[in-house]
Formats: C-alpha cells, sequence, structure tokens
C-alpha cells in the first residue's frame, strides 16, 4: 500500500516538472527606441540609469556614443539607432539607458523609453533560423497582436570587438 503511494507521488512530481518545464517563463523588458518597440530578456540588464552624462570617444565607431559614468566605472554607450537603422526623429526627451550585465564587458544602450515588463514563455519567442549571434536580434516575440524584435545583446560586444581590432 504504501509503496503504490509513494509511485504515485513520484508520477505527479515528475509530471508537475515536465508541465514547469513546457511552460518556463521569462521575463522580457519592453522599450522603445524612437517610435519602435523592442525586447530583451530582464536578465540580460543590470539597470536602468536616466539622466547620465555621455563623454564623447575620438574615433569610435558612429554607433557608439561615447562613455558614461556609472558609479565610478566607465560604461560604453551604444546608440543602436545607428545599428538598426532607426531614424533620429524623435529624440529621446531625457537620456535613458540600459545598463546590460555583462561579465566581461561594461555596455549600456541608449534608449529612448521603458514601455513595461512581461512574463513569456519561452517558446513564444520566434527564433530567426540560422541567427548564429552574429545578428541584433534574436527573434520577434508575439504580444498585443503585434511582433516585438528581441535584441539580442552579444551582438552589440562581438561587433565592437571585431570593429577595434580584438577579435
Amino acid at each position: 500500500m504504501n509503496e503504490e503511494i509513494v509511485e504515485k507521488i513520484a508520477a505527479n512530481t515528475s509530471s508537475e516538472i515536465e508541465i514547469a518545464e513546457e511552460k518556463k517563463l521569462t521575463t522580457w523588458l519592453i522599450f522603445s527606441i524612437g517610435e519602435k518597440k523592442y525586447a530583451v530578456r530582464s536578465r540580460d540588464v543590470l539597470e536602468i540609469i536616466r539622466d547620465a552624462s555621455v563623454y564623447k570617444l575620438p574615433f569610435m565607431p558612429p554607433y557608439i556614443e561615447g562613455v558614461m559614468n556609472r558609479r565610478g566605472d566607465p560604461f560604453t554607450v551604444i546608440n543602436p539607432r545607428q545599428l538598426i537603422g532607426e531614424e533620429d526623429s524623435t529624440p529621446p526627451k531625457e537620456p535613458l539607458f540600459l545598463i546590460l550585465k555583462r561579465d566581461d564587458d561594461q555596455l549600456s544602450i541608449h534608449i529612448s523609453d521603458i514601455l513595461f515588463f512581461t512574463d513569456m514563455a519561452e517558446s513564444d519567442l520566434n527564433l530567426i533560423p540560422g541567427n548564429n549571434d552574429e545578428g541584433f536580434f534574436i527573434g520577434t516575440l508575439g504580444y498585443g497582436g503585434e511582433e516585438i524584435p528581441a535584441m539580442n545583446t552579444n551582438a552589440f560586444e562581438n561587433l565592437i570587438r571585431k570593429d577595434l581590432g580584438f577579435v
């Protein structure tokens, strides 16, 4: 009798684990650059900063706006508009930056506005076939009847390393 109960508990536990793995949720930060919406996994964002000064650097590619001081540490500021073809038709009202969570580099992305956070199943991400961490987008998220491009934060670091001769 006890063995039957233990077997049923084990069977229920394993099926609950399988269901949880199927519905594994990822929190996404939805933000805007100009008039367009974009998404990034919230685990890739360390902090959101407003009103920071950006100091220009000479001889940098045009997508590098400069560096900003975050608690005494310099962070490279990337202007993704230069990379993804977004026009500067609506400049941001105030400086707003996503500080990316990186193990080996200090990067930030200049954005226009934070819109919202949402939890979505990883299966809701429509991956771009053949994308090998080089493209700026990993896929799209379907939300509210629209497809929101999901950014590949690794691509920014890869491009900087390539353009500055570190690869």
